[in-house]
């Protein structure tokens, strides 16, 4: 179980390389996001005496996203993440979609990821499974032509059939 932290690190640190490299040969407008954050437990839909594996409050998670502008206000991009908690580590792969409601420093917006995470419990078999998010979160641009910006967002996540209320905070550049 060990071994596998590395191989995780390496994917998410590939995935992250190959869309900066990407974002810097273009001349289309493309963004990366840093976020991390903590994954706050909400609810299970296990029952009481399942032997499969829980996730816990002790959650965390850093994801890197690669996107496209559409407009001002729509975001369409593709993510890889990594998942860390006490007992368990894993990755995830996703889609991301955002609508921001205006074009100002102060700039609030709604969004989703659907994907697939996989899940390395210690002393439990390897489960995957379908993930998919409700987002709205705040951004705020560090300047007005600038597409740099902070973020934090919030909102559910469904996730190896435990629902998390994700808080991150995230770096769009």
């Amino acid at each position: 179980m060990n071994n596998l932290k590395p191989k995780i690190l390496i994917i998410f640190l590939l995935t992250f390389s190959i869309a900066k490299a990407q974002y810097t040969a273009s001349d289309m407008r493309h963004y990366i996001k840093i976020e991390s954050g903590i994954l706050k437990y909400y609810t299970t839909t296990l029952s009481e005496n399942s032997n499969v594996f829980r996730l816990t409050d002790q959650s965390f998670d850093i994801n890197a996203i690669w996107g496209w502008d559409f407009n001002e206000k729509k975001h369409l991009g593709l993510g890889g993440g990594y998942f860390n908690s006490p007992d368990a580590q894993g990755a995830s792969l996703f889609g991301e979609v955002n609508f921001y409601v205006s074009n100002t420093y102060l700039n609030p917006y709604i969004g989703g990821r659907l994907g697939y995470a996989y899940l390395y419990p210690d002393g439990f078999q390897a489960q995957g499974n379908v993930m998919a998010s409700f987002l709205v979160g705040l951004q705020i641009k560090l300047g007005m032509y600038n597409y740099r910006a902070i973020y934090l967002q919030s909102g559910l996540l469904y996730e190896h059939k435990t629902l998390f209320m994700p808080l991150r905070l995230g770096f769009k550049f």
